[in-house]
C-alpha cells in the first residue's frame, strides 16, 4: 500500500512539474520579441518594399475603399494574395510575429529601436495618405501587416 501511495505522489508531483514548465516555457521574453521584430521589419523590407509588393497591397486596398465599403472577406482576400506572393524568410518571421499577439503599442515601441531599419527608398510606396490608410484598415483588422506598414510609411504616431 505504502509503495502504491508513493508511486501515485511521484506521479502526481512529475505532472505538476511537466505543466509549470510548460507555462515558463511558453513565455516570450523581451530580447525574444526585440529579436523578431528587427527581423520581421528587415524581412519585410526586402520580401515586400523593395519589390513593390506592398505597395501593390497598398494601392489594391486604396482603389476598393475608394468605390465604397471595403468588407473584412475582400481584406482578408488581399492580405492572403499578398501573402502568398512573400518569400519563405519573411512568412517565417511574419506567422511568429501573428503568434505573439503583441498589440500595437507593444510593436511599435519595440519597433523605435531600429528606426534605422526604415528605408528611406521604399520603391514608390507612397508615404501618405493612402499608405496610412491601408494600414490602418489592416491594422484595425489586427493584423501585423497594418502595424508593419504603418511604420514603414512614418504614420504609426497619428
Amino acid at each position: 500500500m505504502r509503495k502504491l501511495l508513493l508511486f501515485t505522489c511521484v506521479i502526481s508531483f512529475l505532472t505538476v512539474a511537466s505543466c509549470s514548465r510548460d507555462v515558463e516555457s511558453t513565455e516570450v521574453s523581451l530580447t525574444e520579441k526585440e529579436n523578431l521584430v528587427k527581423q520581421t521589419i528587415i524581412e519585410f523590407n526586402n520580401s515586400a518594399i523593395k519589390t513593390g509588393k506592398y505597395n501593390r497591397l497598398v494601392s489594391s486596398v486604396s482603389q476598393k475603399s475608394a468605390t465604397g465599403q471595403l468588407s473584412e472577406v475582400e481584406l482578408e482576400e488581399l492580405v492572403q494574395g499578398f501573402l502568398a506572393s512573400q518569400n519563405q524568410a519573411f512568412l517565417d518571421v511574419y506567422y511568429q510575429l501573428v503568434t505573439l499577439n503583441m498589440t500595437a503599442e507593444e510593436f511599435y515601441s519595440i519597433a523605435h529601436q531600429f528606426e534605422h531599419l526604415r528605408l528611406t527608398t521604399t520603391n514608390g510606396l507612397s508615404k501618405g495618405s493612402d499608405c496610412c490608410e491601408a494600414s490602418e484598415a489592416l491594422e484595425q483588422n489586427g493584423n501585423p501587416l497594418g502595424f508593419l506598414g504603418k511604420f514603414v510609411c512614418g504614420c504609426e504616431e497619428q
